[in-house]
């Protein structure tokens, strides 16, 4: 027995004594595509915050926006992530700034349907979890197992622990904007994978057609009632895939057209092949692959993108003064 519980006092003390140094490392970490993309989104204040997946962070230009509207901007996007990781991040930066005066999430077809692999990849903000119920309440879904691993305050370094060591002596970069691109070109001759951003184990109606997460919906309608209870406008962004299915596109954007319909301050902005086949398809120039646009396609998009955020808290404006007020509602 006197074992047993020697084993366990070890045990336990091995563990914390890692989580502590691995907390250490992870929180100077700035470089890299996990701790440090996180940890720079967390100390970018922004008047304009942009969540979602690599679709959010390749095709988003900050600098755009800014020049456009006169705000500050900041992409949150990340690759392989989505809805989840989007809510969880902003639940985390929420606490650390200023309200901000928009947030734009990109969605996508699979987005919003529930997605096991998901959960697993949003792990990334698991060191986290003290901080945010939130992050808690995703960190211990999926399995009745979940909450007995993070018992573990080291399994919340989990497949992270090599990135976290090799970035931990990163230095803060305020001019990082979160936004990456590349200028390659699509060669669609080349590139015939299936269409989807991000699980591509499905077509785009077979995902368009499966119902909506539940949790995912709770998630967005807590975003939603937090925005409009603070003025933010929050914006739903849907943006090209080289080559859509247009009948997938019309029964997903009627499902979530329904569900947004509810939903106080909460807009759709559609700017992909389907909505504008005359500016997005059949111009391989603009995309860096089937899933993403480079550049060129980048700032073509962000600009109508700061076009219809402009337009639209114009809009807002004038309806809250009656037609009386500024002409624009761009700066404070």
């Amino acid at each position: 027995m006197k074992r047993i519980v020697l084993f366990v006092l070890i045990a336990f003390c091995l563990d914390r004594g890692l989580a502590l140094a691995m907390s250490a490392a992870e929180q100077r970490a700035f470089s890299g595509e996990r701790s440090g993309a996180v940890n720079t989104a967390l100390r970018n204040d922004a008047d304009i915050l942009v969540l979602g997946s690599s679709r959010a962070q390749m095709h988003v230009n900050p600098k755009v926006l800014e020049e456009k509207l006169g705000m500050t901007a900041y992409n949150a996007g990340l690759k392989g992530q989505d809805v989840l990781y989007s809510v969880m991040l902003f639940d985390l930066w929420k606490r650390r700034h200023p309200v901000p005066r928009v947030i734009v999430l990109t969605v996508d077809v699979e987005s919003l349907i529930e997605r096991p692999t998901e959960i697993a990849t949003a792990h990334i903000l698991a060191p986290h979890i003290n901080e945010s119920e939130l992050v808690r309440e995703v960190m211990y879904s999926g399995s009745a197992f979940r909450p007995v691993e993070y018992l573990s305050h080291a399994y919340r370094f989990n497949g992270q622990v090599f990135s976290i060591l090799k970035h931990a002596r990163g230095r803060f970069d305020a001019s990082d904007d979160g936004f990456r691109t590349k200028s390659s070109r699509l060669d669609p001759a080349i590139e015939t994978g299936v269409l989807n951003a991000l699980d591509q184990d499905a077509t785009q109606m077979e995902y368009a057609r499966r119902p909506l997460s539940t949790p995912k919906l709770a998630y967005l309608r807590e975003l939603a009632g937090w925005s409009s209870a603070r003025g933010t406008r929050l914006f739903l962004l849907h943006t090209p895939l080289y080559r859509q299915d247009q009948a997938a596109h019309a029964v997903w954007m009627t499902n979530l057209q329904e569900f947004v319909d509810g939903l106080p301050g909460v807009e759709i902005i559609d700017l992909c092949t389907a909505s504008h086949p005359g500016i997005f398809a059949d111009r391989p120039e603009i995309y860096m692959n089937l899933n993403h646009l480079n550049a060129t396609g980048a700032d073509l998009l962000t600009g109508m993108l700061a076009d219809e955020i402009g337009a639209r808290l114009r809009k807002d404006a004038t309806e809250r003064t009656g037609g009386t007020g500024p002409a624009s509602a761009m700066t404070r």
